[in-house]
């Protein structure tokens, strides 16, 4: 099983956008797709999937304890885990962050967003957990805005080629238990780019853990 955390100290950084996209994405290609919705003050991610109804794939489970729920599923043959973080509560974020196999960082565009991603990388850093950064609500109107972003975050990881526009299919798709693509396919493509990338960074941790387990033994 692939785990991915959604992770991010500032609130409002599309999380819960970026989380349901992505599953919804995976559950294309997988009957076997799991959510975690750590953000219990808000829960969007929980009123997203009651709204979505049938079929249950994706599929939100209930969280006691992060890690050994991570192994309940592991065990039980599941495919994905997508991890929706809350923002502000650290210690929420590293123990997903240690069960990870890619961390995507959301980021709007606006100064105190990406002055705020400097917790979650120092994390990634420290678990040496690979990590990438997603601009999201991205103005197509406002092109400088996206490359000003770009050249404040390089210094500090990598930046996904894919990003997610500010359309109003993202905002209105959660409102119906739909993700943005569902509702308008103009929205496919990107969708479809950050999945390509999520899984290629997620296949490359896979196969450092299998080297590092065969150097051990």
């Amino acid at each position: 099983m692939k785990t991915v955390t959604i992770a991010a100290a500032k609130g409002g950084s599309c999380k819960s956008t970026c989380t349901i996209s992505l599953a919804v994405r995976a559950s294309q290609e997988s009957p076997r797709v799991a959510l975690f919705d750590l953000n219990g003050d808000q829960g969007d991610l929980t009123k997203w999937w009651k709204l979505r109804g049938e079929p249950k794939c994706p599929r939100l489970i209930d969280v006691e304890n992060i890690s050994r729920d991570v192994d309940v599923l592991r065990n039980e043959k599941f495919d994905w885990l997508l991890i929706d973080c809350p923002p502000l509560d650290l210690d929420v974020i590293e123990n997903s962050i240690l069960k990870s196999d890619v961390v995507v960082i959301p980021v709007r565009t606006g100064f105190f967003d990406i002055d705020a991603v400097t917790p979650v990388v120092e994390i990634c850093k420290r678990r040496r957990k690979r990590y990438g950064f997603l601009l999201a609500a991205v103005d197509s109107k406002m092109p400088k805005l996206a490359e000003a972003a770009m050249s404040a975050l390089v210094n500090d990881g990598p930046i996904f080629a894919a990003h997610l526009r500010y359309l109003q299919p993202y905002i209105l798709s959660v409102q119906r238990g739909k993700s943005a693509a569902e509702i308008d396919k103009s929205c496919q493509p990107e969708i479809d780019n950050l999945w390509a990338e999520v899984k290629r960074l997620a296949s490359l941790s896979s196969i450092v853990l299998t080297m590092k387990s065969r150097a051990a033994s």
